[in-house]
């Protein structure tokens, strides 16, 4: 019997549209009618609009006067300035967050990551997605500052699900759990600069990989 938690649909909704815009399947502008989509997807209007008011806030959706939502561009440059601003607040977090990890939370993490390879090997790229999720959220959260928290909880959620199944993952996956193993044996060390570099070149090359894939999916377009 799988284990797999059954996403809510409005989520499955969301996931569907933003990779339709992420590939250019739905174009910059392109209207989204709630009636078409509640059509499409063959369910009442609630979730397709909840789908839209997330999308909405994560800046992938806009509203034009007398039409309604419609599709916005994904910018690379504001991905990488995203990406660029989240690699130096999380570098910034681990390295304050090291003198309040304790042997419990070096023990989490190691079981974290430990996870994650179980989710590459079974090719459960959706599961290792939150499961990478918490590991960054875990240094976000132990530095013990609720703005930095939250300023990166908000910037990673603009760009977070771009990553959606996985899509920067399977030719990078040793890469990623190394980064991963030695960001966690820096903090075993209590080594704060190295951990902290380590997590910021960590970031900047998932940023990269995204960043590559983007520049291949609008080419597919012509």
């Amino acid at each position: 019997m799988s284990n797999a938690v059954k996403k809510p649909i409005r989520q499955v909704i969301y996931d569907t549209l933003l990779k339709d815009i992420f590939h250019g399947r739905i174009h910059a502008g392109e209207k989204l009618l709630e009636s078409d989509l509640a059509k499409k997807f063959h369910v009442s209007r609630t979730p397709i609009r909840e789908a839209l008011l997330q999308l909405e806030k994560q800046g992938f959706v806009g509203h034009r006067k007398n039409i309604g939502a419609v599709a916005k561009k994904i910018s690379a440059t504001t991905v990488q300035d995203i990406y660029d601003l989240v690699a130096l607040l999380e570098e910034y977090a681990t390295e304050i967050a090291l003198d309040k990890i304790t042997q419990k939370d070096i023990s989490y993490l190691k079981s974290l990551n430990k996870s994650m390879e179980e989710k590459l090997r079974s090719k459960d790229f959706s599961a290792y997605v939150r499961e990478n999720a918490k590991f960054h959220g875990f240094f976000a959260k132990r530095s013990g500052n609720a703005v930095l928290k939250e300023t990166i909880s908000n910037l990673r959620n603009r760009i977070y699900r771009l990553v959606i199944e996985g899509q920067t993952l399977p030719p990078h996956v040793d890469e990623y759990l190394k980064c991963h193993h030695d960001i966690i044996e820096a903090v075993v060390l209590r080594k704060k600069a190295k951990a902290g570099n380590l997590m910021r070149s960590h970031v900047l090359n998932a940023k990269k990989y995204l960043l590559q894939i983007m520049e291949r999916s609008q080419k597919s377009e012509f």
